[in-house]
């Protein structure tokens, strides 16, 4: 049986431009904490070679024009929007 006593470090994984007082956690884990640096180092392994991300360091060194964050940023808006005109049409609906 596992002993989960001996996981003691936590992830999460969430969009950090989701909305702070509801977001939705994409996944979590908890590992041990000895093995913190190697998992993180992992996680931006794969995401790189498998799903073709780039390390933040990788951004900071090539991506000058900060287009990832502008595409991340516009995302974000265009995702706030939508819930903005989400709650207008159901305002609109209900009368309130």
């Amino acid at each position: 049986m596992k002993d989960y006593s001996k996981l003691n470090n936590q992830f999460v994984l969430i969009d950090m431009y989701e909305d702070r007082e509801d977001y939705d956690i994409a996944a979590g884990v908890a590992i041990p904490a000895e093995c913190a640096e190697e998992f993180a180092r992992a996680v931006e392994e794969l995401a790189v070679e498998r799903f073709g991300g780039a390390s933040f360091s990788e951004l900071l060194d090539n991506d000058l024009d900060d287009a990832s964050m502008d595409a991340s940023s516009k995302k974000n808006f265009s995702d706030q929007l939508g819930r903005v005109i989400a709650a207008a049409e159901r305002i609109m609906r209900e009368g309130r």
